[in-house]
């Protein structure tokens, strides 16, 4: 895609971090803004900062976990602005857990898999049929991980989610190639290093069902707090990107029509090298140090 002027994104999980980000980045490239998330005060407070840069744009209350929340907000989307060109399955929860899969309750894994796996799979049911009947050049994208392509050995909730997206996504690439439509997916990998957003405090958010399970953060509910996690298990603290950073290389993505929206650097392309290699070879796997 190379003209944004006039086009509508849609962004969920936007009321924050990199979906706020994203939406900043396309407002200034003359896109006009439909910006969903789940808390109410952040997303309206969002959507004011947006607009006071002369965007138009609106927010829709969205719970991505549920079917009918996604729907209305396509509804919505094409309702006011009558067409949607960029569509960005953001939102996205850590899940949390135990230090091990079978120590984890397993509500962490369904409420890591109903926000980052169920909430693209309703924004994809939602938006591609429209999409593909409005016929005209679009993007429909995900968000996912590193942690879903070389797995920490931590976080199996967050991961196993991340890497379901990405399998839906390319599955999704393909059919969209087939259909010979405009429309073409993306997925993202916030990056390249770990990106500073309310991520790691995202079980505040966490509905009733979830909230009895008291391992869903995971004993971080911070940047810092994540740090020290850090510094404890690797013996540094690692390196972070800011929202806008990454916001910046997608829209750079977006111009060059990539699918795999992930800057690296070093530790992480060699970290992908070495268990693709590794997979071909039939070598047992590493714990590999990308952070």
């Amino acid at each position: 895609m190379k003209d944004f002027k006039g086009k509508t994104a849609v962004i969920t999980g936007a009321a924050s971090g990199v979906g706020l980000a994203l939406a900043e980045r396309l407002g200034r490239e003359g896109c006009r803004i439909v910006l969903a998330d789940i808390e109410t005060g952040a997303l309206n407070a969002a959507v004011e900062r947006v607009k006071s840069g002369g965007v138009d744009a609106i927010g829709v209350k969205t719970d991505v976990s549920k079917a009918e929340d996604v729907e209305a907000l396509a509804a919505k989307s094409f309702d006011h602005f009558g067409e949607v060109h960029l569509v960005f399955n953001n939102a996205g929860v850590g899940g949390g857990g135990a230090m091990t899969t079978w120590d984890t309750d397993v509500s962490a894994f369904k409420w890591a898999f109903d926000v980052n796996f169920y909430g693209v799979l309703h924004g994809i049911n939602a938006f591609a049929p429209r999409l593909l009947k409005q016929n005209k050049e679009a993007v429909l994208t995900a968000t996912s991980s590193g942690a879903g392509l070389v797995f920490p050995p931590t976080s199996p909730a967050y991961s196993a989610s991340k890497a379901a997206v990405i399998a839906l996504m390319e599955i999704v690439s393909f059919q969209l190639m087939m259909s010979g439509s405009p429309v073409k997916a993306a997925c993202l990998f916030p990056g390249p290093y770990v990106v500073d957003t309310n991520l790691f405090n995202s079980q505040r958010n966490a509905p009733a069902e979830y909230k009895s399970n008291d391992q869903l953060g995971g004993g971080i509910n911070s940047m810092e707090s994540f740090q020290q996690v850090m510094e404890q298990m690797i013996g540094r603290r690692v390196d972070t990107t800011q929202p806008e950073e990454f916001a910046d290389y997608v829209f750079g993505a977006l111009m060059r029509d990539e699918f795999w929206i992930m800057p690296l650097h070093d530790r992480t392309e060699k970290a992908l090298r070495d268990r693709f290699e590794g997979m071909i070879n039939k070598t047992n796997p590493m714990i590999a140090d990308m952070l």
